[in-house]
């Protein structure tokens, strides 16, 4: 893996794409099966199936150090000392992420927090979840 200073915006946002559109599958099946009529709020529906991604990718980033999205992109998240990160830490930026990279799913907010997201790293080099929590993000050669 390469240093964890690269900024590659778009790398991490097809990575996230990636995870958001398997979890979504997934959710969409549970919900066809046993969730409420269709005529549930689209709104609800896209907020359920984000905040639905957060224990998740928690679980896969204490325990692997990568997502599906991640892993398929080459790329790896690691702590300031180079660790996986812990659970609790891993459920803190999940959080951060779900609320200020995904405008915690709403779809109009959704489109604003990852433009935000973006120009952040192209200015400062890292996301705010990212520098807050001193986490290191690696970007290996995706072949």
């Amino acid at each position: 893996m390469d240093c964890g200073c690269q900024i590659k915006p778009w790398v991490r946002f097809w990575a996230r794409s990636i995870d958001l559109c398997i979890c979504g599958s997934v959710f969409g099946l549970i919900w066809a099966a046993i969730g409420p009529p269709v005529n549930t709020k689209y709104v609800v529906v896209c907020i359920l199936y984000v905040l639905l991604w957060v224990p998740i990718e928690t679980v896969l980033l204490s325990t692997w150090g990568t997502t599906p999205g991640k892993w398929l992109m080459r790329t790896t998240l690691r702590d300031s000392t180079g660790s996986k990160l812990t659970f609790s830490t891993a459920l803190s930026r999940s959080l951060f992420v779900w609320a200020w990279g995904l405008g915690i799913g709403f779809p109009y907010a959704m489109l604003v927090a990852e433009a935000f997201a973006y120009l952040e790293l192209q200015t400062k080099g890292t996301t705010r979840w990212d520098r807050e929590g001193q986490f290191r993000i690696s970007h290996g050669q995706i072949g």
